[in-house]
């Protein structure tokens, strides 16, 4: 397994003795800072992929930020040795926060999304676009979304610094996460997808899809075990796309005191 799961053992069992006050991430209108380590092996593809992943949103100026790169070996032989990258990191701020309709319901919704790429297999680029946020409507769609602690929100970007945006580019990306039990044991699942329409990073196809599809379930303390279902058409070789990875995850949180945040 190698070098590389030996730091995940280490981050995590460190994770253990300094962060002390764990929680639930699912809560978007409370101040936080989490973050997560995952090391899993793909069957399909037969490599391995160590992610470090992060999310807060006490930032000054109302900014929400979230990352993540995955390292990863080359596809086939078991492959360990982590030599490409692939990742992002998303900023948000919410549209009610330029001085302008703060209470206004519809602008509530929406933030202005900025996401900066980085990558193995090309120049690192910027997309510029928008966020709906599902919690923050009004109606039973809040209320459903918030009740059970979840998270459903879609993006939507329209132009790239790059430069290859041409007339037609552009692209959706929709998640959600859903938190739940099943007895005492807690669970989670997890589902991203990108939607590139006209995406001029792929040369086999005109429109693209990725995404990823995650069943988590705790085992210990805050250390999930996962299965995940991919189909990655962003990375090299764009003819090898699927893949199932299985693998362990440790996560954590912190939340801001009440006294704080006021």
């Amino acid at each position: 397994m190698g070098k590389y799961f030996v730091w995940f053992l280490a981050i995590t069992v460190l994770a253990l003795f300094v962060f002390k006050e764990i929680g639930s991430a699912e809560d978007q209108a409370r101040q936080f800072w989490w973050s997560n380590i995952s090391y899993q092996y793909d069957i399909e593809r037969e490599f391995v992929t160590l992610t470090p992943e992060f999310e807060t949103n006490n930032l000054p100026f109302d900014l929400e930020l979230y990352g993540f790169i995955d390292f990863t070996g080359d596809h086939g032989h078991d492959e360990t040795h982590l030599k490409n990258h692939c990742g992002s990191f998303d900023l948000f701020k919410p549209l009610n926060t330029f001085g302008i309709a703060e209470d206004n319901v519809v602008l509530h919704m929406f933030d202005v999304a900025m996401e900066y790429n980085i990558d193995s297999f090309t120049d690192d680029r910027c997309y510029f676009g928008f966020r709906w946020r599902g919690a923050r409507t009004f109606g039973g769609m809040s209320k459903f979304l918030n009740r059970i602690h979840a998270t459903f929100d879609i993006t939507v970007y329209l132009a790239r610094t790059d430069g290859r945006q041409g007339h037609n580019w552009w692209m959706i990306s929709p998640y959600l996460k859903i938190p739940f039990s099943i007895g005492r044991v807690n669970c989670f699942s997890s589902t991203w997808c990108d939607i590139d329409v006209d995406n001029p990073l792929n040369e086999y196809r005109h429109d693209s899809v990725s995404g990823q599809s995650m069943l988590g379930v705790n085992i210990w303390e805050q250390l999930y075990a996962f299965c995940e279902v991919k189909y990655e058409d962003f990375q090299v070789p764009f003819d090898d796309a699927f893949g199932i990875g299985f693998g362990l995850m440790w996560q954590w949180y912190f939340e801001k005191p009440e006294s704080l945040t006021r």
